[in-house]
């Protein structure tokens, strides 16, 4: 992480203690997170923060693992921050949440030849304080129709993809506004379209019980 006071050893940067290993981006999703990283901070402002992503990545399609590859200039992500973005409590303590938009991320590699391809990692994340956000929530029926939902506002665009048990799902870290919310069936469904869904600071917008046709 960097900080403003640029004084401090290292140019403002300032390590973090992070959990070592492979994540499965996938399990974190619909509300669901995990702790990242922990550390000390001066006391300056938090400007930036940097991942630095290791090279043991992969992605899953139709139950087959395929490598993800990162270029040299991808490994480096550098996000800047402003008031925003992370809360402070009990304290004096920075907490923030870290978003990774794995479909924009993950994209087909076509510096290959024939139909070995592969599948290239280029992050897009949001950082993101529950404080200064708001979340949409919902179900959708059947299980079967596999939908993805996005919720739209503006050029910015939140995805989510329902449990694979139950339907629900809930899309966190969105700025105050109104939205619509578009289901996009897959497998023969319907999609559907949701207007004027309102998102306030530090609230759940909840939809009703969506159900898709074919």
């Amino acid at each position: 992480m960097k900080l403003e006071d640029d004084s401090l050893p290292n140019s403002g940067w300032v390590n973090m203690n992070i959990r070592p290993g492979i994540i499965n981006i996938l399990r974190f999703r619909n509300g669901l997170d995990t702790l990242l990283a922990t550390g000390t901070l001066p006391n300056a402002r938090l400007k930036k923060i940097k991942l630095i992503l290791g090279i043991q990545n992969s992605v899953m399609k139709n139950g087959q693992s395929f490598p993800l590859k990162i270029k040299d200039e991808d490994r480096e992500v550098i996000v800047s921050l402003d008031i925003n973005n992370f809360e402070i409590i009990n304290g004096g303590s920075v907490m923030f949440w870290i978003d990774f938009d794995a479909g924009n991320s993950i994209r087909v590699d076509n510096s290959g030849s024939g139909n070995n391809n592969g599948y290239r990692l280029k992050s897009h994340i949001k950082i993101f304080s529950h404080s200064n956000s708001g979340r949409i929530e919902g179900k959708v029926l059947p299980l079967a129709a596999d939908p993805i939902i996005k919720a739209v506002i503006g050029t910015d665009t939140a995805t989510a993809i329902p449990d694979d048990d139950d339907g629900e799902f809930k899309i966190v870290g969105l700025t105050a506004g109104t939205y619509k919310v578009i289901i996009d069936g897959q497998n023969g469904y319907s999609d559907t379209l949701i207007q004027n869904v309102i998102v306030s600071k530090r609230e759940d917008s909840h939809l009703p019980l969506i159900r898709l046709r074919r």
